[in-house]
């Protein structure tokens, strides 16, 4: 049974990471200076894990929703880092199940799964930064057309990151370590072999 579990382990918890991506990423907070795109005042933008792989626009708080202001945008276009981070985990399912021999099945999990938190981690560096010159943007318009902004904060504070992507991260994270554990402990070891006894003297045949 509980190795039945344990095989388990890597297909469900790989599952659950590609479902975080249904969940927000990159998020632009709800006190943002005349809102932000299609957000308006007191409403958030959240950005999921598929719009940043495969692009799309932003879901934006019941109640809050607005057409998106002339120079601003709602959408991002696809980002490939996120987009390889999806297909890694995707494909790491795969071979969770077409790897029979569990060492090296651990192994994989182990290489595939950091791949996959690398190339997540540079997705979400470059989409927070290009958020955040959209705010930038945003805030510089505000201003210019009379409105107030908060002199002690800077575009990147009204950019947040969401709960998907250090969900994320974390099953990730848990992947390499359980996987990287696991191969290491089932590592070849030399046998123990008991030392030969020294051949004593030849048997005297007076004796026998």
């Amino acid at each position: 049974m509980l190795r039945k579990a344990g095989r388990s382990f890597n297909p469900v918890t790989l599952a659950l990471v590609a479902l975080c991506f249904a969940l927000p990423f990159v998020t632009v907070g709800c006190d943002t200076p005349g809102g932000f795109a299609g957000a308006s005042p007191g409403g958030e933008n959240r950005f999921t894990g598929f719009a940043l792989a495969i692009g799309g626009a932003a879901e934006v708080t019941d109640g809050h929703e607005r057409p998106v202001p002339p120079g601003e945008s709602d959408r991002l276009p696809p980002q490939p880092a996120a987009a390889a981070a999806l297909l890694v985990v995707v494909a790491t399912i795969g071979v969770t199940f077409a790897i029979h021999q569990p060492r090296a099945r651990r192994a994989a999990v182990a290489a595939l799964a950091a791949v996959g938190a690398t190339a997540l981690m540079v997705s979400q560096a470059l989409a927070q930064a290009e958020i955040t010159l959209r705010v930038a943007d945003h805030l510089n318009r505000v201003v210019q057309g009379g409105g107030q902004i908060d002199p002690a904060k800077t575009a990147h504070d009204y950019v947040h990151t969401g709960p998907g992507f250090g969900l994320a991260m974390l099953g990730l994270a848990v992947l390499v370590v359980v996987n990287g554990v696991g191969w290491w402990r089932a590592r070849p070891r030399p046998a123990l072999v008991a030392p030969r006894a020294a051949p004593g003297p030849p048997a005297d045949p007076y004796l026998t």
